[in-house]
């Protein structure tokens, strides 16, 4: 759609399970107690966050040609251009880190409640 960015990445997608439980302890007709247990992020599956700086994206080539004597527009030249048409490689830490998550965030939360009606 129009609204994609234009370097989109696809991440690691985040799932929470939440799960409550309670039980009613009744007193007589008109007063009980009630035990609730609230479990957040049940499994705790902890997901990275682009724009955190979560993983690791950053990309350092080499350039395999260079040219020497490049015009420079201002009626001079320029040595040591990299030529597009020789190829880049990459270094060996891109190869071993690019799109490495560094950081994750999210945690389990318990909750336990009493509550009296009456």
């Amino acid at each position: 759609g129009p609204n994609i960015e234009p370097f989109y990445m696809r991440t690691p997608n985040r799932w929470n399970f939440d799960v409550s439980f309670f039980k009613n302890f009744f007193f007589d007709d008109t007063k009980k107690l009630q035990f609730r247990a609230g479990f957040f992020n049940l499994f705790n599956q902890a997901y990275p966050l682009l724009d955190r700086g979560d993983m690791d994206l950053t990309l350092q080539a080499n350039c395999n040609v260079r040219v020497s004597g490049v015009p420079n527009g201002a009626d001079g030249t320029v040595d040591g251009v990299c030529d597009p048409f020789g190829g880049f490689s990459f270094t060996d830490q891109t190869q071993q880190n690019f799109g490495r998550i560094v950081s994750k965030h999210g945690k389990r939360i318990v909750e336990f409640a009493l509550k009296f009606y009456f």
